[in-house]
């Protein structure tokens, strides 16, 4: 967050500072999740889970977060602050959409044994589960050609990816939706999810996106078809 040994990583004074210069820039008195953004292989977890209790009875903050920690790594915190009698995390902010599964086998577990919920970020595999690509061409101003990189771009447009993306989308015209209502109603299926972070660009796209809420349940049968597709 700036140059120096503590502007980086989980230290107490990391986080402290980090928590104090965000009041300071979105201009409120308290914060309602403060999360630890990613697993810090040197500081030990007590020090920063301490940290995170500080924040939390000085009312800096309301609840604690973690994100992009894997199962064993949130299992681990989670352990710890039931010995240390600390603030429990609350909340997980990890990576899932229907083409990277990985959670459910290794973190969902663990989040449902804490009591913790998810809040979901790339559910559409950054614009890969939108119509955007479908075609094989990819638009000028699309992320893709604006930020990904040559390496990215061929890591997630693989013809396999862009496949199972057609067929998934071929389904959810079928159900009378879009594949990005498709992917977003999936992923809140699941009851540990509790939110899922979306990104628009304009108030016609999260008018559509919003709308994967009033579609039609996903029957087991629906259910059974994705899995074909995308497990």
């Amino acid at each position: 967050m700036w140059p120096g040994p503590y502007g980086d990583y989980l230290s107490k004074k990391s986080i402290v500072a980090s928590c104090e210069q965000s009041l300071r820039r979105l201009g409120v008195s308290y914060l309602d999740i403060f999360y630890l953004h990613r697993a810090d292989p040197i500081t030990p977890l007590e020090e920063s889970l301490g940290a995170l209790d500080l924040l939390l009875h000085q009312g800096k903050a309301l609840y604690a977060g973690v994100s992009n920690f894997n199962g064993a790594q949130f299992a681990e915190a989670a352990r710890i602050c039931e010995r240390e009698g600390l603030s429990r995390l609350t909340i997980h902010q990890p990576a899932y959409n229907l083409l990277d599964r990985r959670i459910e086998a290794d973190l969902l577990p663990h989040l449902d044994r804490a009591g913790a919920g998810a809040i979901v970020y790339s559910p559409l595999d950054q614009g890969v589960l939108t119509d955007r690509y479908l075609g094989g061409d990819i638009p000028a101003d699309s992320r893709a050609a604006q930020s990904w990189g040559e390496e990215a771009t061929r890591r997630r447009l693989t013809p396999e990816r862009l496949d199972r993306a057609r067929r998934l989308n071929v389904l959810a015209a079928e159900r009378g939706q879009s594949l990005t209502q498709l992917a977003i109603q999936w992923i809140l299926r699941l009851p540990t999810i509790t939110s899922v972070l979306i990104g628009v660009s304009s108030v016609a796209q999260l008018d559509q996106n919003l709308a994967a809420l009033t579609r039609p349940a996903l029957t087991d049968d629906v259910l059974a078809r994705i899995d074909e597709i995308a497990r």
